[in-house]
């Protein structure tokens, strides 16, 4: 994907050296705003990032736009209860986000305690969201901390998993409706030229078998046949799109 990379109208000098810098490391052009429409100085190219003074939004061709924000995040930590936390457990564990998105289940994860390891194969939402959850300004300390704590790895996640070693984290989650049902979910829209579109597979299943230690949790649409495809224990949610399904690893249990 070509791209170039810009500013909003009158940058400070930070500004320009944050979007030069950034075109440089995603192999990208940068382009002056000067007073030019991001349609102008996109041109040709599949999509424009541009640095604003607290944030970076990415533009594609059609006119969608990706931003970094943990909204849903925000409303997932003053609710009493939510069911990926509570599947997750206690006490703290290791987990790996093998589907990172905009990193609303990882910030869940990682405000409840857990020590949380976020993988991301495409390089423009990992971009954005690297980045947001570094820099984000929230007046919620949980949040601000929750975010600080992930740590973000840029990789496939099938090449992550055959990189770790047995058992290298408790839990493992993977959220394959990112992959196949953002048109479901408002909030994702701008990542529909985006997405990595592989779907799970036996493969896939089979590294997160050998690198987790207690259970793998997916995520999926309802209608997804992913849960009894792999021998996921499906946790029916009434009256949501989206349900949650795990495999216990029994017999890897240490303690």
């Amino acid at each position: 994907m070509t791209i170039c990379v810009t500013t909003s109208f009158r940058p400070s000098s930070s500004q320009e050296s944050q979007a030069k810098e950034l075109a440089e490391s995603l192999g990208a052009i940068y382009k002056e705003r000067r007073k030019e429409s991001l349609k102008r100085l996109m041109g040709d190219s599949a999509g424009i990032l541009v640095v604003y003074k607290d944030k970076l939004v990415f533009q594609d061709d059609k006119g969608e736009e990706l931003t970094f924000h943990p909204d849903t995040a925000m409303l997932r930590l003053k609710a009493a209860h939510d069911p990926l936390r509570e599947l997750v457990g206690t006490p703290q564990k290791t987990v790996l986000d093998t589907t990172m998105g905009l990193a609303s289940d990882s910030i869940v994860i990682a405000a409840a305690g857990h020590d949380v390891t976020a993988v991301e194969s495409e390089l423009i939402p990992y971009t954005l969201v690297s980045m947001g959850l570094k820099n984000y300004s929230s007046s919620n300390e949980d949040l601000t901390v929750a975010m600080r704590s992930i740590k973000t790895v840029h990789s496939d996640n099938l090449a992550y998993l055959k990189s770790q070693p047995d058992q290298a984290f408790d839990v493992i989650y993977c959220d394959p409706m990112f992959r196949h049902s953002i048109k479901e979910a408002h909030n994702l829209s701008g990542l529909a030229s985006l997405a990595n579109l592989t779907p799970m597979s036996s493969e896939l299943l089979a590294e997160m078998k050998r690198v987790a230690r207690e259970k793998i949790i997916i995520k999926a649409h309802f209608k997804d046949d992913v849960f009894e495809k792999y021998g996921f224990k499906r946790l029916v949610r009434p009256n949501q799109k989206f349900h949650y399904g795990v495999i216990k690893l029994f017999g890897k249990f240490s303690k």
